[in-house]
């Protein structure tokens, strides 16, 4: 067998989507830190042609009339961990811009307590977009998004999934996914109007931790 057909052999396990879930044996130190850089540039490389998919799919996206402001996700996705922000339906959009800035901070304070860096997350909103349409239905907005939070899953790999807000509308895909774990917490900004559910929201909280250090991600 010549090089190149091993060398491409070995390129296509190591980057195989479930390769986190096995064990790459190898011969001594020096080769096991070969092949983890190796897979790791593999896989940084695929993921960043997946972030310029994404942004160009949800550039192109057609499905809701009147589009405003288009949401693209932040974050490298490091560390298995992904975010989605689901906002909350009854609050307006005025009260939404107002409660933005602190409800950024008090996530970004979720992330940190949870000894985890906010960089190394990928978060993303289900609803692509701001409509200009008041009478726009969220569960049709949510049905239209559906394509690019399936392909967000795909490109990041997360582990962990953590939805902030109502969980229902990802029903489908939590059912589609595999070997991911989901977990549930209430918005930023619903915490935020409601201090009492910051105790709920730290529990489980508590519980992602303990998963992610169960799976050594954390």
């Amino acid at each position: 067998m010549d090089k190149e057909t091993i060398y491409n052999d070995l390129a296509s396990i190591l980057k195989d989507k479930h390769l986190g879930s096995r064990v790459l044996v190898a011969r001594g130190e020096q080769e096991a830190d070969l092949l983890s850089g190796w897979a790791c540039r593999e896989r940084q490389a695929d993921k960043e042609a997946g972030y310029d998919d994404l942004k160009t799919l949800i550039e192109a996206c057609d499905r809701c009339p009147g589009i405003e402001e288009r949401k693209f996700g932040i974050g490298t996705g490091v560390n298995r961990l992904m975010l989605v922000l689901n906002s909350p339906q009854l609050v307006n959009n005025v009260e939404k811009k107002v409660l933005k800035k602190e409800s950024v901070e008090l996530l970004k304070r979720m992330v940190q307590a949870a000894g985890l860096a906010f960089g190394d997350c990928y978060i993303t909103n289900l609803v692509k977009c701001e409509v200009r349409d008041p009478l726009a239905r969220p569960s049709q907005l949510v049905k239209n998004c559906e394509p690019i939070i399936t392909r967000e899953i795909e490109i990041i790999r997360p582990r962990v999934i953590i939805v902030f807000g109502d969980i229902i509308p990802l029903q489908k895909t939590i059912k589609e996914s595999t070997d991911i774990f989901w977990y549930n917490i209430d918005h930023p900004i619903t915490i935020i109007k409601n201090p009492e559910l910051k105790r709920p929201a730290w529990s489980t909280l508590k519980l992602v931790m303990a998963k992610l250090k169960e799976l050594n991600l954390a």
